[in-house]
């Protein structure tokens, strides 16, 4: 299990294939790669030849402590509250998984497109701005859709005036707030 005291991590999925996915973003503060404390035993992890493979990449600098299951097994004898926090941080996990899998198959590109921005608005900015903070190549597969898609739909967006964006810039300013979030179901 890894910690991340600072930084930011990319976590990603390797296809047998050999294609990426990028997964998600952490920050300061994030465990990742629990899922293995849960596990009885060794053979539950080992991989076969055509799974799924993940790994993670530090995005910018990091510093990353690591635990054995030894370290988390005597961690939560010591302090049960430490172990708590774990189970509810990976709960969260499970629950975000489980609503992504739902968006991914019933909700519209461009709602997941404007439910994305939604979440990167800079706070107090006039016109409305969202800050992309990724590349459009990851921000289409957190999306689960090609990066010409994303950028298709995003420019079919724009020429509706629901928002503005240069393809070189980190900003997309929402001209329609009223529709913007009544499209990300907000």
């Amino acid at each position: 299990m890894y910690f991340l005291v600072s930084g930011r991590v990319r976590l990603m999925a390797l296809a047998p294939d050999g294609s990426e996915k990028t997964l998600w973003y952490l920050g300061d503060g994030s465990c990742f790669n629990e899922t293995p404390m849960f596990m009885e035993d060794e053979k539950h992890m080992a991989f076969g030849q055509n799974e799924v493979r993940f790994f993670h990449e530090c995005a910018e600098d990091c510093y990353i402590c690591t635990f054995t299951r030894d370290d988390v097994y005597r961690l939560g004898m010591e302090k049960p509250e430490l172990f708590y926090n774990l189970c509810k941080s990976y709960s969260v996990k499970v629950t975000l998984l489980s609503r992504n899998s739902v968006s991914l198959s019933i909700e519209s590109q461009l709602t997941r497109i404007c439910k994305f921005l939604a979440s990167r608005i800079v706070p107090g900015s006039n016109p409305l701005c969202a800050k992309r903070d990724i590349s459009y190549r990851d921000m289409a597969d957190l999306l689960g859709m090609h990066r010409i898609t994303l950028y298709k739909v995003m420019r079919q967006a724009q020429s509706r005036g629901l928002f503005s964006f240069d393809k070189n810039s980190d900003e997309i300013f929402i001209l329609r707030q009223d529709e913007f979030y009544r499209e990300a179901r907000m």
